[in-house]
């Protein structure tokens, strides 16, 4: 992929982009897309081999990229990535909060410890990772960050009871800093993808039960594409998007739509 003319409301040039959870799945495909909309893209991964041989593809596409490795739930580890980012890019204009983990389980089957992984997770290190991205973009008072919510993020589903209790937290959040960061010129905003096709949901797209219940509920009768992420994404990470705050694009093909 190479970098292609895009109106100037959409270009990324310039911009410094730190995708969590991007060396796989949705968060690749945001990565592929900023850019080749001129953004320097971060690509980060808790493995270092796998988020340097992303960047690798990437820098080897003719595309801006630098990879960081570290655990979004480890405080110390957060602390050395935005200080490497400091050093190495001297600015953070995007975050973009994608990284999450899941336990497909009711109340009954989750221990202690699976309920903190996936509230540490999904909404403790999404705070703090705005927090510490929103202090180098309030020198600059310029900022977008964006979290990846999910479809349950608006609706909940019997036997999977965590995750969508911090998808609905993130949009909460998400609003919170609208309010609270629009002054230093920082936006914040969300995007709930449904149920698209990337590795981390091959299992359930491949069940007759889950692809008779996507024919007959969702109004377009397929999965998303990973590669449709991708223009909501820039948009709301561009000037196109410079009155949009507060808001969550929800992603799902007109599912939740219809019932």
């Amino acid at each position: 992929m190479h970098k292609q003319a895009v109106p100037d409301s959409f270009s990324l040039q310039g911009r410094v982009a730190l995708i969590t959870g991007s060396s796989q799945g949705l968060g690749l495909e945001i990565a592929r897309g900023y850019a080749a909309a001129g953004a320097k893209v971060i690509v980060h991964g808790r493995s270092s081999a796998k988020a340097a041989q992303v960047c690798e593809q990437l820098s080897a596409a003719g595309l801006d990229a630098d990879w960081l490795a570290f655990d979004i739930a480890d405080g110390a580890g957060r602390t050395q990535a935005f200080d490497a980012i400091q050093a190495r890019h001297g600015r953070l204009d995007i975050l973009v909060n994608n990284a999450g983990v899941r336990a497909r389980s009711p109340l009954a089957e989750l221990s202690e410890a699976d309920i903190h992984r996936v509230v540490g997770t999904n909404l403790l290190a999404a705070i703090e990772m705005s927090r510490l991205a929103a202090a180098l973009m309030r020198k600059r008072q310029y900022g977008r960050i964006i979290n990846i919510t999910s479809l349950q993020g608006r609706l909940a589903r019997s036997g999977d009871f965590i995750y969508p209790i911090t998808k609905q937290a993130l949009e909460a959040m998400t609003r919170v800093a609208a309010v609270e960061l629009g002054k230093d010129g920082i936006l914040c905003n969300a995007i709930a993808p449904g149920t698209f096709a990337t590795e981390f949901n091959r299992e359930l797209t491949t069940k007759r039960e889950n692809i008779e219940t996507m024919q007959r509920r969702n109004p377009l009768r397929r999965w998303g594409e990973p590669s449709e992420i991708v223009g909501p994404a820039i948009f709301l990470a561009s000037a196109a998007a410079s009155y949009v705050n507060g808001h969550t694009i929800v992603l799902d093909g007109g599912y939740s739509a219809s019932f």
